[in-house]
């Protein structure tokens, strides 16, 4: 307790694992404590080794689904019983063998949420940094402009809807509704100082996907990031703001930081 300590954190929706005979299975089981584990009972007696699992149940529901990748190279012709055994304790049961040898992309789930009502993109590091550069090969400085803008109102958004959702308001709120960028892959961001009074709110942002695309600048690079967060703190606070960042590690510097500025 008290110890922070990041890991990275795979969504298993695509694998590649060439010496392996991949499989993947979908079933429902019942939202009540020990009956997944009658489940991978199952795959442990027949020696099939699970690569990845997940699933997911709120506590008003009656079922959850789990998903999972495994390697079946032991239980190959062992898949009809490792189905019907899976019935008798799992419902909704689905099994599809890999098309492409050691390779597998997610054919069971979609539309994907991070939790209920909230649909979710999954985009690959390389596709956004590709499109990211593209947009600068395309409209050159106008790019910064149009990254900032399209993410301001997708932080608006985020601080409104959490504002409804979590009941809390000030520090307390913005500390939860920053730690959507960490768990969404986009950098861990820091509060370092917060006054309303002010009002003066600095945040620190480590690891940044954006900024880390161009290698070193003698500028800071970080545009759609600084438009969400700016939209977010201008929900939260109520009022016309921004950040501007300080510092950047497109610049030499070892993380990037934004400060507040009032626009009204």
């Amino acid at each position: 307790m008290g110890k922070e300590k990041l890991f990275p954190r795979y969504v298993p929706w695509m694998l590649y694992a060439p010496d392996a005979e991949l499989c993947e299975f979908c079933f429902t089981i019942p939202n009540k404590p020990g009956q997944l584990k009658k489940a991978l009972e199952i795959f442990e007696k027949y020696g099939v080794n699970i690569l990845s699992i997940s699933g997911y149940a709120l506590p008003t529901w009656k079922e959850g689904r789990i998903f999972i990748f495994a390697d079946v190279k032991k239980a190959r012709d062992k898949l009809e019983n490792i189905e019907e055994e899976l019935e008798k304790v799992a419902g909704d049961v689905y099994i599809k063998y890999q098309p492409v040898p050691g390779f597998m992309i997610d054919e069971f789930t979609h539309p994907v949420y991070v939790f209920p009502g909230v649909r979710s993109l999954i985009l690959l590091e390389p596709d956004f940094a590709e499109m990211i550069k593209g947009l600068y090969e395309k409209f050159g400085e106008i790019a910064a402009t149009l990254l900032y803008h399209e993410a301001f109102s997708g932080g608006k958004f985020l601080a409104e809807y959490l504002s409804k959702k979590l009941k809390l308001d000030g520090r307390e709120l913005l500390a939860e509704c920053l730690k959507f960028y960490q768990a969404g892959g986009w950098g861990k961001v820091t509060l370092v100082k917060y006054d309303t009074r002010k009002p003066e709110i600095v945040l620190r942002l480590q690891d940044s996907l954006e900024c880390g695309i161009f290698g070193r600048l003698e500028k800071p690079t970080s545009h759609f990031l600084r438009g969400h967060l700016s939209g977010l703190l201008t929900g939260l606070l109520g009022r016309n703001v921004r950040v501007i960042e300080r510092k950047c590690i497109a610049m030499g510097d070892p993380y990037c930081e934004f400060q507040l500025e009032t626009l009204d």
